[in-house]
């Protein structure tokens, strides 16, 4: 198994990206970096931090618990194993661990178990599916490196942001790009709004109303 020197993150002042959204931030990316719709939020409040990636063979979870060992406190651990959904590579007792080393929040291209469990324990949780079936154990994994999760690359470092959307991935080199673009659209999103509600029709807000004055072509 590969070994990362871990970047600790525990004092990340992720707190100007908490108005934002998964929506807005993919916006700012040219509409890309969104994970595909199988990776549903499960349980957990809003997912935010940086990524630490795990790359796991399909059904086995040891690399995932080797991963943990390793991971810094405030971290979001990326798996991909494979999009498998018919065997768990997670469970209560990985969210038992995860939430000892102050985790988070867990995004895994596969499926997951125990979720009652987890939800009790209200980690953050972010997967392509549910199964009872659970994980083997011996095969040896890939941590730390650039994986693809949900169809995204992902690179130990970026910033995974979920919400009731789905997740949306910051490349860590374009994290104060990004943050100065979203808060820019959201705040010109509320405007739009407030325009809306005051009577302004949607079609004129946007400047749709100027594409009907536009020549149009002739059949």
């Amino acid at each position: 198994m590969i070994r990362f020197d871990v970047p600790v993150y525990v004092n990340s002042d992720l707190s100007k990206w908490s108005d934002l959204s998964t929506a807005v931030v993919s916006d700012c990316l040219n509409r890309f970096r969104v994970m595909d719709a199988g990776i549903k939020a499960l349980t957990g409040e809003r997912l935010l931090g940086h990524a630490f990636t795990v790359e796991t063979m399909v059904g086995d979870s040891s690399t995932i618990h080797r991963a943990i060992a390793q991971a810094s406190a405030g971290t979001v651990l990326v798996i991909n194993a494979g999009g498998y959904r018919d065997r768990a590579v997670w469970g209560e007792v990985l969210t038992a661990a995860a939430q000892s080393r102050r985790l988070a929040g867990a995004v895994i291209d596969a499926a997951v178990r125990d979720l009652e469990g987890i939800r009790a324990r209200r980690f953050p949780l972010y997967a392509r599916g549910i199964s009872p079936g659970g994980p083997h154990k011996g095969w040896q994994g890939e941590v730390g490196g650039t994986i693809q999760c949900g169809g995204v690359p992902v690179s130990t470092g970026d910033l995974v942001f979920g919400d009731s959307d789905g997740v949306t991935v910051v490349p860590e080199d374009r994290l104060q790009e990004v943050l100065v673009a979203a808060t820019a659209r959201i705040r010109r999103e509320r405007e739009w709004i407030q325009r809306i509600e005051a009577g302004e029709s949607s079609v004129s807000v946007l400047g749709l109303d100027e594409a009907e004055d536009s020549p149009r072509e002739t059949r």
